[in-house]
């Protein structure tokens, strides 16, 4: 402060150096690292710092009425932190420190600067070189320019380090949204200020991209400068940009409006070369993040829904596709300057964590054509929990979006991380559905996102499998450390330990991809763990070694070993609440059914992680007939060798007898299917279901009218998925010879009718009719189709 006082003609010290010196009393506010943020003279009757401060949401509404509460009742010198300076006044003095003023210290930084208010008058007071540039470059921005549609203060430069400034906040009011007098003003700075420039000769991008290049700063988000360089590569050099007169700092605190125009100040980063609509980004995005704390699904609902008028006819023609090329070169730029001036900054605001979140999300909207939603919401993830305590288990070491797509992440955290993270997913723009199973040791957080794609993620706490830990959270995230790619990983000892323990109470060897930790095996036999070694090396038959040493465990003794028993009862209990579900796929023979399956249940089981079985057309309580008159032996024998639908059966007594037969194992079996598997969690896949009774009863060799097997369906359980498989009648007959063409014509037109009918009456249950030519388009439709619901 006595820096800042000296540039404006008073020299102060906290001793009086002479009789001659002169008492100043002063009160403050500082900032949370114990630095004077707002100070002012103690003899202030108003609370002239107010005009700092940006009253922009209900928090600060509250603030600023205490304080004004506080200066009415004159309790000012009871409350606020006090200072005694004494002063020699010199030959010239910008203000009388007497009269009323106050003063802000600015934010710390290569562009510090303070900015005095008195006597209806802001000055800047720049105390660095940059920030002398920044307040000479202001002067001339204001000097050189008049606007109709919107007020600025009139300037003058007193020195090299000064510039006057007039009030133009009086009768003014900030405002949260962007309304018409603030498009006015975008309006007329955009035009006719407005040139075209290519990359390959922007100077403003081209600068910034060099400095961008330069930073080297482990606290930036290693992901978010990776999208940024991938946006940056991608740009093609000849690529034509418009650009216009910019403010630089378009915000609600930087303005107020009165009267339907907007008093615009602090024109200190004003320039004629940003993109066009940059001022406008600029204030949605910083008001949502800054202000209204919203994530950026909001704020780019904000971006669309506000751009009206004239300005947005100007700027992009109306034209969605425009808004968005436009927004893409205001994320680069404005993140190209701050991430340079940040890196500079020794202590960082939270809010400039809260703008990276913000950030790294909105760039995921360009960069679709190079990563999938599941990469970017990886490269996401790992940005976010960058400064929690956590470590990655069996991570690849590499850039963490190539997992493969069938592989879950693991993460050891503490307990809170888990409700941060949750909180983070149902927020985030890629995410379409959010699913969390959580356990006394755990959390399971499973992703839908917007491309139909999977994404799964253990919180573990609590390294536990059953009632037994097999490791110990504090000792593995203190060992953890940071690779190159951004990514805080369990040490390979740590990993091996938790390899050995989770497959030892599994019962269960140690998959070969993870064979490639043996290379630890000599840091293993140093740290005297050479059970853990032999065990993961597979030389001990007997695991009882490995499960003596994991009852040492401190977390597995006395009343320990109590609570965990306990637990994983409750554990086990609560996992009935999480029921499996029904799957079902009918066609006809040679529609593909049978690969389907076989792709969907290993797809169910790698990327849901849900426990999978397959059931042949009936819950079979019951066996076929030909079993009770001709023996199992027989009765395979002559399924093997005949063909479907080639049964000679036309009486309907004895269609009906075998009908009640098969329908009796299906009312029976479907309790015990639900209580076997449905109950416990399993997804149970039937190749063939009930609906052959009804569109094709003819291979059951029954002959009955469909209304009856219709009905019938009435009182059976309903599948929560159900998919009829058809192809074109020539690739059913390339697959397989077991139909003539009129006979699957027959057939897939009788179940499409039917899935249509059962379609329209469920509301609940999914009858779903796909073309199965192509595999892969298939499995996406079914896999996106189970996911969703």
């Amino acid at each position: 402060m006595e820096n800042i006082f000296n540039k404006i003609g008073y020299t102060l010290s906290r001793k009086s150096n002479s009789t001659n010196d002169s008492v100043l009393d002063v009160l403050c506010i500082k900032n949370p690292d114990g630095s004077i943020r707002w100070v002012w003279n103690a003899n202030n009757k108003k609370p002239l710092f107010l005009k700092f401060y940006n009253v922009g949401n209900k928090r600060a509404k509250l603030f600023a009425f205490m304080i004004k509460m506080v200066f009415a009742l004159r309790l000012q010198k009871l409350i606020f932190s006090r200072t005694r300076y004494f002063y020699n006044k010199e030959t010239i003095t910008l203000f009388d420190c007497n009269d009323a003023w106050a003063l802000f210290t600015g934010t710390v930084g290569p562009n510090n600067k303070a900015i005095l208010y008195t006597n209806n008058s802001f000055f800047k007071i720049a105390t660095t070189n940059n920030a002398q540039e920044l307040i000479k470059k202001e002067n001339r921005i204001l000097s050189n320019n008049a606007f109709s549609n919107f007020r600025v203060p009139k300037s003058k430069q007193i020195s090299d380090d000064i510039i006057q400034l007039s009030d133009v906040t009086e009768n003014g009011i900030r405002t949260g949204k962007i309304g018409n007098g603030h498009l006015k003003a975008l309006d007329e700075m955009n035009f006719p200020n407005d040139q075209i420039v290519k990359i390959n000769s922007w100077k403003l991008f081209n600068d910034l991209r060099k400095d961008f290049s330069t930073i080297k700063d482990e606290r930036i988000p290693k992901n978010l400068m990776r999208k940024i360089n991938i946006l940056i590569d991608g740009l093609d050099p000849e690529e034509v940009v418009g650009v216009s007169l910019s403010h630089g700092d378009f915000t609600s605190w930087n303005m107020y409006e009165s009267d339907g125009k907007i008093s615009l100040y602090d024109w200190e980063l004003a320039t004629y070369d940003r993109p066009k609509g940059f001022d406008y980004f600029h204030y949605l995005i910083q008001q949502g993040v800054m202000v209204d704390r919203k994530c950026w699904k909001d704020i780019y609902e904000d971006i669309k829904d506000q751009c009206s008028g004239d300005f947005c006819n100007t700027a992009f023609g109306y034209d969605l596709e425009i808004v968005n090329r436009y927004l893409k070169f205001y994320l680069l730029i404005n993140c190209m300057n701050y991430l340079k001036v940040y890196a500079s900054q020794p202590n960082w605001h939270i809010q400039i964590n809260w703008l990276f979140e913000v950030w790294n999300e909105a760039m995921n909207m360009f960069l679709t054509e190079s990563k999938s939603s599941r990469q970017l919401m990886i490269m996401d993830l790992f940005d976010h929990i960058q400064n929690e305590n956590y470590a990655a288990v069996k991570f690849l070491n590499g850039y963490p979006e190539n997992l493969s797509i069938n592989s879950d992440i693991d993460l050891i955290v503490e307990n809170d991380l888990n409700d941060k993270l949750i909180n983070f997913f149902e927020k985030h723009s890629l995410v379409t559905k959010m699913v969390s199973k959580p356990k006394s040791f755990m959390n399971t957080i499973q992703l839908i996102l917007n491309e139909g794609s999977f994404l799964s993620i253990d919180l573990i706490w609590q390294p536990k499998r059953r009632n037994v830990v097999f490791m110990e959270v504090k000792k593995v995230l203190k060992n953890a450390y940071l690779n190159n790619f951004g990514v805080r990983t369990t040490s390979v000892s740590d990993t091996m330990q938790y390899i050995s323990g989770f497959y030892s109470l599994n019962n269960a060897a140690i998959p070969e991809k993870f064979k490639v930790y043996e290379e630890a095996a000599v840091d293993m036999n140093k740290k005297n763990d050479s059970i853990v070694n032999e065990y993961f090396q597979n030389y001990v038959k007997d695991k009882k070694a490995l499960m003596r040493k994991l009852r040492k465990i401190k977390e597995n003794r006395g009343l320990n070993a109590v609570k965990n028993m306990v637990l994983y009862f409750y554990d086990t209990l609560t996992s009935f609440r999480r029921r499996g579900f029904v799957v079902t796929f009918s066609g006809v023979d040679g529609a593909g059914k049978s690969t389907v399956i076989e792709n969907v249940a290993q797809l169910i089981e790698k990327q849901l992680r849900l426990p999978v079985v397959i059931l042949l057309h009936r819950p079979s309580v019951l066996p076929i007939i030909s079993v009770i008159f001709k023996g199992r032996e027989e009765a395979k024998r002559i399924v093997e060798s005949s063909l479907p639908r080639k049964g000679n059966n036309t009486s309907f007594l004895s269609s009906l007898l075998r009908f009640s037969y098969y329908y009796t194992d299906y009312f029976i079996g479907q309790f015990l299917v639900y209580i076997k598997y449905t109950l416990r969690g399993y997804v149970v896949i039937y190749d063939r279901y009930y609906f052959d009774f009804i569109g094709d009863a003819k291979r059951s060799n029954v002959v009955l009218p469909k209304g009856l097997s219709f009905f019938g369906y009435r009182f059976l359980l309903k599948p929560k998925f159900n998919f009829f498989l058809f192809a074109d009648t020539q690739t059913i007959l390339e697959r397989k010879k077991e139909l003539d063409e009129s006979a699957i014509k027959e057939l897939t037109n009788n179940y499409g009718s039917l899935f249509g009918k059962l379609g329209k009456q469920s509301k609940s249950e999914i009858y779903e009719v796909i073309e199965n030519n192509d595999l892969n388009i298939t499995l996406n439709h079914v896999l996106l189709t189970i996911k969703s619901h």
